[in-house]
């Protein structure tokens, strides 16, 4: 007899929730799904779900009252630092279980940021939420004020900026407290440096060594744009101008000082720590866009990453830093190409995981447009072994992207292509993946699909409601340009020979040969693995369902006026059958979808038309 199965991960800010019950259950109308705290009832309370009544006004409603029609759920309500499993009940009906089936429940789950010797941070930073339009809502007007957002998010007192961003702004300062309360020094390399709390608290240690790239601003003249060079970084750099050193790196059109990055250097001078990631030191960074931090507390990666601030510090002199604002003419020069190509040993991380540093730019020269038919440039060497780990994947691929490159280009050269190459050879391969740009999940889709009639590589792009759903109110889905912003591939999150790369690289080329970056690839913590891939599930289940009605004709699909809602968990041609074995699978890999039986009296070309045409309506994805 099957018993029936509940699985939890977890990250500082998110706990990802999935089940199974071995078949489709009669008369089963939802899940009633329970969080028991370590040390509380051992019952546990319901997980709540979100509802509307007629004129708009929120309902405090539970799973028991609202069975949920899914095999998995998003627990957004956790507390942090505590400890917890998950009980699911099926349902009959509102408050009813269903008679004669036993419960699942999970083991124990800790909501944190500590994995030993890191620590990894996550924000919230999803605009297309209906807590969002709450907060921002014009009711005159009966919708979002698009205007309020950019003073909540700088208001260090705005609850709105305290949700959105979580505990990123703490882990951005966590080094700078160090340095504040230990003693010794900071040494960072940053992008965009506009959040005036940020700069307040780089301003306040005592011994600061920063490399600040440009950040350009734009205005309106005569109804033309116009490019104000470095105009977003000037106040920061005026703020700063009595730090112990401030380097800047002026980059021409084409290049960006990408990094976003920190060591902590003791008071007798050893390098102890790094903080990197994808976050930039900005307010839309801290809670307008999908980000994350990650500290390493670890001599030899930090002595590493402090080499690099020093190439980086050298490449500027060496190219004659201006008194003005300019592009930097010979910036990123032989010296510090060479210095990045190199292959750094990987450092000890945990007990049996380890971690490499990639610094860019690490091609020879920079990546200019490749003309149609002529030859692909050489693969940059850390991308090679981005490539070796994609095609290394036994089960599963996990990732969040922002624009590793531009869509539907001959010329451009980034992971999510070769994934795609990846996913058609290993048909059973597991991919779930979110990008800003909705040209590169579309590309995707259609690669995908014209390989066959196989839906088991699903990816999905930002978007928000815009239409009445129920009483549910329109949403904002972004400020700004990105809305994704990390840089994240989880490889096989439940096998010990797990990878996660993460840092400020795009994952493209482009960032390789003409910015200066770094991208950490992480082998063998399991933990690590399992938080990184519980924030792309956050994110991915998040906007699946809004992309999927946006790009969807005719109507809407609820689950919950679907008497025949388990069949698509059950069915071996649906993207659901597989996730639902996914999380049950104990990281090994689970059968390829059959071929959907819509297309059984298609011809093979016939089969790929249909396919594309359905991709570009969206419809594929809600057979």
């Amino acid at each position: 007899m099957y018993k029936p199965r509940a699985f939890a991960i977890a990250n500082n800010d998110y706990v990802h929730v999935a089940w199974d019950f071995g078949k489709k259950l009669d008369n089963c109308d939802g899940f009633a799904v329970y969080r028991i705290e370590k040390g509380g009832d051992p019952k546990g309370h319901p997980l709540p779900v979100f509802g509307r009544d007629s004129k708009g006004n929120r309902l405090k409603i539970s799973s028991e009252d609202q069975p949920i029609r899914k095999y998995n759920w998003r627990d957004v309500f956790e507390f942090r630092d505590r400890t917890y499993r998950y009980r699911v009940v099926a349902m009959t009906g509102p408050k009813h279980p269903l008679a004669g089936v036993a419960e699942a429940e999970s083991e124990w789950v800790d909501v944190t940021s500590k994995f030993g010797n890191a620590q990894v941070f996550f924000n919230r930073g999803i605009l297309a939420t209906q807590r969002v339009t709450d907060a921002i809502w014009n009711p005159a007007k009966k919708k979002p004020d698009f205007n309020k957002i950019e003073k909540m998010i700088s208001d260090p007192q705005s609850e709105l900026r305290k949700s959105l961003s979580g505990q990123l702004f703490g882990a951005l300062t966590s080094l700078l407290d160090r340095a504040r309360t230990k003693g010794g020094s900071c040494w960072a390399s940053l992008y965009e440096l506009t959040d005036p709390v940020l700069i307040e608290r780089l301003v306040a240690c005592d011994d600061l060594h920063l490399i600040l790239s440009n950040n350009n601003d734009e205005k309106t003249e005569n109804k033309k744009t116009v490019t104000i060079y470095d105009g977003k970084n000037q106040a920061a750099a005026t703020a700063l101008s009595n730090a112990t050193e401030v380097i800047r790196r002026y980059m021409p059109t084409g290049q960006i000082g990408h990094n976003k990055f920190m060591v902590y250097v003791d008071k007798n001078g050893e390098p102890r720590a790094v903080l990197t990631g994808s976050t930039n030191w900005t307010p839309s960074g801290l809670c307008t866009q999908s980000n994350n931090a990650i500290v390493i507390e670890s001599r030899e990666l930090a002595k590493l990453f402090l080499a690099y601030w020093h190439d980086l510090k050298a490449d500027a002199e060496e190219a004659v830093i201006p008194e003005n604002p300019a592009p930097m003419k010979k910036i990123q020069g032989k010296e510090l190409r060479g210095e990045c190509v190199k292959r750094r040993q990987a450092v000890e991380l945990n007990k049996d995981s380890k971690v490499r540093v990639w610094c860019s730019p690490n091609a020879k020269t920079l990546l200019r447009s490749v003309k149609k038919g002529a030859p692909a440039p050489a693969t940059p060497i850390d991308m090679t072994e981005v490539y070796k780990v994609l095609a290394d994947a036994k089960q599963s691929v996990l990732f969040l992207a922002f624009m590793p490159g531009k869509a539907n280009s001959e010329g451009s050269f980034h992971f999510l292509r070769e994934l795609a190459n990846v996913a058609t050879a290993k048909p059973a391969l597991f991919v779930r993946g979110a990008v800003s740009d909705p040209a590169l999940t579309k590309e995707f889709d259609l690669k995908i699909l014209q390989s066959g009639p196989n839906e088991d590589s699903m990816i999905a792009s930002p978007q928000g409601i815009f239409k009445n759903f129920e009483a549910w109110r329109k949403e904002i889905y972004k400020y700004g340009h990105a809305i994704i912003h990390d840089k994240t591939i989880v490889v096989d999150p439940f096998s010990e020979n797990c990878v996660v790369i993460t840092g400020s690289h795009n994952l493209g080329f482009r960032a390789s040969s003409n910015n200066d970056e770094n991208m950490l690839i992480i082998r063998g913590d399991r933990r690590i693995a399992q938080a990184y891939a519980a924030h792309v599930m956050d994110i991915f289940e998040h906007y699946r369902s809004r992309w999927i009605t946006f790009n969807k004709k005719g109507g809407d699909y609820d689950p919950r006026k679907d008497p025949k809602w388990q069949d698509r968990y059950f069915e071996d041609f649906r993207p659901a059958f597989a996730e639902r074995l996914f999380w049950v699978s104990d990281g090994k890999p689970i059968p390829a979808l059959t071929p959907n039986p819509h297309f059984k009296n298609a011809s093979v070309k016939n089969k790929k038309k249909a396919s594309v045409k359905e991709k570009k309506t969206g419809t594929a994805k809600m057979r």
